[in-house]
């Protein structure tokens, strides 16, 4: 094989491997915006979880401090002594149950915040790359054809006298 022959198969390869290399990129970004839709979703699933459940924190709190607030009343001693005063209602379970779901709450909302500040910057790296694959690099693919054709055709060219 002549020399002229190795550099055409050799460029074939090239172009071969940037075929090869666009289409596993292409997937590449593809998956990554995968990656992040799906980062969301789960993390809208658990924010929405965690918005249930300090609802449902504040709701039992306040019904305990109602009671709380209706207890003085309801032990209140009657006119003969024979006091059946009851024990104080003690919310604080519930209100560290609040201020836990809370604070779950505002930690889920922070990595939203988090991963759509970094979604966003992956946005614009991923676009300027997607347009390098789908633009610059057939570009580059079809130049490289036609440097071996054009290579092909000089090859079957006979030399005068030769």
């Amino acid at each position: 094989m002549t020399a002229i022959h190795a550099d055409i198969d050799a460029m074939r390869g090239l172009h071969e491997a940037l075929v090869r290399y666009r289409h596993a990129q292409r997937e590449v970004a593809s998956r990554g915006d995968d990656a992040i839709t799906a980062a969301r979703a789960s993390l809208e699933a658990r924010a929405s979880r965690w918005q249930t459940q300090l609802e449902r924190c504040q709701a039992e709190f306040g019904a305990c401090r109602e009671q709380a607030a209706q207890a003085p009343q309801d032990g209140t001693r009657d006119g003969a002594g024979a006091g059946t005063g009851a024990d104080p209602v003690d919310c604080s379970g519930y209100a560290r149950a609040v201020e836990q779901s809370r604070e779950r709450l505002e930690h889920i909302r922070r990595w939203q915040q988090r991963i759509d500040a970094e979604a966003g910057e992956f946005g614009g790296t991923a676009s300027r790359f997607l347009d390098l694959l789908e633009n610059d690099l057939p570009r580059t693919e079809e130049h490289l054809l036609a440097a071996i054709r054009s290579l092909e055709a000089a090859r079957r060219v006979q030399a005068p006298g030769a």
